[in-house]
């Protein structure tokens, strides 16, 4: 596969796009005066989760391709890892689901 040389780049987005995200769910649960709980630490950590399958797969995939369009390699990273990302959602969800089975909360 080709590199575009800009590996170091797409790190630092992707670094801070996930950092973006797990602040607008903190601040977003501050803000509606949710507490850290059971419940609410699965959605922290499925949110990370996500957020990370999204941007370093999808990412890594657009920046290996050999076409010359941003578009067309945007299209491309999508039907190549766009099945495997959301198999690894689906994956997170399960397991942080799971989790929940064992903790005593008032809503089960």
């Amino acid at each position: 596969t080709q590199s575009t040389g800009s590996s170091g780049i797409n790190a630092e987005y992707g670094t801070t796009t996930v950092l973006m995200i797990t602040v607008n769910m903190l601040g977003m649960m501050y803000l509606l005066d949710i507490n850290i709980n059971p419940v609410s630490l699965v959605n922290l950590v499925m949110s990370v989760g996500i957020s990370v399958e999204f941007c370093s797969h999808i990412t890594r995939s657009f920046s290996h391709s050999r076409l010359p369009g941003r578009v067309d390699r945007a299209k491309e990273a999508l039907a190549k890892t766009g099945s495997s990302v959301l198999s690894g959602i689906f994956m997170t969800k399960i397991i942080g689901i799971s989790v929940l089975a064992f903790a005593k909360s008032q809503i089960f």
